[in-house]
C-alpha cells in the first residue's frame, strides 16, 4: 500500500497529532476502500513507533492495542476483521506523541551476535536507553525472527516484577506485533518498547526469592524442560495451595518441589492461567491487578513456547508469586439449562449491555461446558469489546482479549475459564460508546442476531 494513499497520511497524521476521531475516520476510510486490516495495523504502528513518547511514567497502550489487534483478527469471520483495528488505532492516536524535533534519531550497532547480547544485557540492567535501543536493533535482522535477541530480552525483564511485571508484557506485546507483520521494520516497532523496559531493575524481590529457594532445593534446571508428567489430583492440589501460601518462599518452594516431582513445564502453566482466569471470572469488580495477573500469565506460558533457554521457567515461576500476591478468590459458576446456541449467545450479548456480570459469566460458562464451539462465543466477545470506546476500558479489554482467545485456543489444554473471564470483564466495564455508530453503520450487527 502506497505510503501517500490518502488514508494513509491521514491517519499517520491523526497518531501523530493525537487526534483519536480523525484516526478512527482515516481507518474508516481505509476499510472502505478494502484495504488489508493488518496494512492498516503496519502504517499505524510504524507512526507510533517513530513518534511515541516512551519515557518513563507515560502510556503505551496503544502498543498493547495494535498488538492485540492484530491478533484478534485470527478469531473473526473476513467481513468483521477490521474491528478491533479500528479501536485500536484510535487507542494507538490518543497516547502522548513527541514533537518531530524531539523524537531519537535511530542507531544501529554492529558486531558479534553473543557481544552484542552481553552488551545489550548491561545496558536494560543499567539504565542506559540509548545504549539498550540501538543494540537491540543491532540484534535483528530485517524480515526475520533473531530468537536469541527474544531470549535475552525476555530473560531481563522476567526479573523485574515493577508494577505488576509489565515489563515482560510490553515486551512479548511488541514482539508478538512485529511478528505478525512479519519483521518489517523490526527494529523500529520495538524501539518504543526496548525504551522503556531499560530503566534499571526496579523490583527484583521476588526474584530474588526465587533463586534463594531454587538454591536450596539444589534445582537440575535443564533437568526441569525434560519433565512430561501431568498436574492432576494431588500434584494439582499442591500447586493451587502453593499459589496461596502465606509467603513468597512458602509459594515458591511448594511450586519448585511440583517441578522436582516431575510436573511438566506447560502443566505448570495450565495450572496458573486457569487459576489466573478463575478469579478473574470469580470477580465481583472489575480489577485491574486480578486482569494483569492473567495477562502476565498468559506472556510467561508464550515465552514459556518461545524459548529454549533454562531461563524460560522464570516468568512463570514470577507468574505464581504474582498470583500468590492477590486475594484468591476462587467461586463455582453455576451451569444453567441451555436452549440453543444462538438463543444463549443473545442471551449474553443482553447480560454484557445490561452489566449483568455474574450472568454472563454463568451464561458464557454453560456455553463451553456444554460443548458449544470456542469460536463461536469468542467472536461474539471480540465483537462486544469493539462496540467500547476510547474513554472506558478498551485498552485493558483487548489486552485481556487476546490473552483469552490465546489461552482458549493455542495450546492442547483450552482454557475455556478464559473466555468466561473476558465475557465477566465486559459486563463489568462502563459502556462508552463513542465512535460505535459509525463502526456499526459500516459493519451491521453481529450474526447471531439475524
Amino acid at each position: 500500500m502506497a505510503v501517500a494513499a490518502p488514508w494513509a497520511v491521514a491517519l499517520a497524521d491523526a497518531i501523530h497529532s493525537e487526534d483519536a476521531e480523525a484516526a478512527l475516520r482515516a481507518g474508516l476510510s481505509a476499510v472502505g476502500a478494502k484495504v488489508a486490516p493488518a496494512e492498516i495495523v503496519r502504517l499505524a504502528a510504524l507512526a507510533y513507533a517513530e513518534a511515541i513518547d516512551a519515557s518513563r511514567g507515560t502510556s503505551l497502550r496503544g502498543l498493547l492495542a495494535l498488538s492485540s489487534a492484530v491478533r484478534l483478527m485470527r478469531h473473526l469471520s473476513p467481513r468483521i476483521q477490521p474491528l478491533p483495528v479500528l479501536r485500536a488505532i484510535a487507542l494507538a492516536a490518543a497516547d502522548k506523541k513527541l514533537p518531530a524535533a524531539e523524537r531519537p534519531r535511530r542507531v544501529k550497532v554492529s558486531g558479534e551476535i553473543s557481544h552484542l547480547t552481553r552488551s545489550f544485557e548491561y545496558a536494560i540492567r543499567a539504565g542506559e536507553v540509548a545504549d539498550a535501543t540501538s543494540i537491540f536493533s543491532g540484534l535483528l535482522t530485517e524480515g526475520k525472527e533473531r530468537v536469541m535477541a527474544g531470549d535475552i530480552l525476555f530473560r531481563v525483564v522476567g526479573e523485574d516484577m515493577v508494577e505488576g511485571g509489565h515489563k515482560l508484557v510490553y515486551a512479548v506485546k511488541a514482539w508478538r506485533l512485529a511478528s505478525a507483520l512479519g519483521w518489517r521494520r523490526g527494529d523500529l516497532l520495538m524501539g518504543p518498547v526496548i525504551a522503556r523496559v531499560a530503566t534499571g531493575i526496579q523490583d527484583d524481590a521476588a526474584y530474588k526469592t526465587l533463586m534463594g529457594i531454587w538454591g536450596k532445593e539444589k534445582v537440575d534446571i535443564a533437568a526441569l524442560g525434560s519433565n512430561a508428567g501431568p498436574a492432576e489430583g494431588e500434584e494439582r492440589d499442591a500447586i493451587l495451595a502453593a499459589l496461596r501460601g502465606p509467603s513468597p518462599e512458602e509459594c515458591a518452594k511448594g511450586v519448585i518441589i511440583a517441578l522436582k516431582g516431575g510436573v511438566a513445564l506447560d502443566a505448570l502453566a495450565s495450572v496458573v492461567v486457569r487459576e489466573a482466569a478463575v478469579r478473574v471470572a470469580s470477580s465481583g469488580t472489575y480489577d485491574l491487578a486480578v486482569i494483569g495477573a492473567l495477562v502476565y500469565a498468559d506472556a510467561a506460558r508464550w515465552v514459556l513456547k518461545f524459548s529454549r533457554t533454562e531461563s524460560r521457567v522464570l516468568p512463570l515461576l514470577q507468574a505464581c508469586l504474582l498470583l500468590r500476591s492477590q486475594p484468591a478468590r476462587r467461586s463455582e459458576l453455576r451451569t444453567l439449562t441451555m436452549a440453543n446456541e444462538a438463543a444463549i449467545l443473545r442471551d449474553i450479548v443482553s447480560d454484557i449491555e445490561a452489566g449483568k456480570d455474574l450472568e454472563a459469566a454463568e451464561l458464557a460458562h454453560t456455553f463451553l461446558v456444554k460443548g458449544a464451539p470456542m469460536k463461536g462465543l469468542i467472536e461474539l466477545l471480540i465483537y462486544e469489546l469493539c462496540k467500547e470506546g476510547p474513554a472506558g476500558h478498551l485498552g485493558y479489554n483487548l489486552t485481556l482479549a487476546d490473552a483469552a482467545a490465546e489461552e482458549a485456543t493455542a495450546y492442547p489444554s483450552r482454557i475455556i475459564q478464559a473466555p468466561v473471564a473476558l465475557a465477566r470483564a465486559l459486563a463489568q466495564s462502563p459502556k462508552d460508546r463513542g465512535g460505535w455508530p459509525a463502526i456499526e453503520e459500516l459493519f451491521g450487527p453481529p450474526s447471531i442476531s439475524s
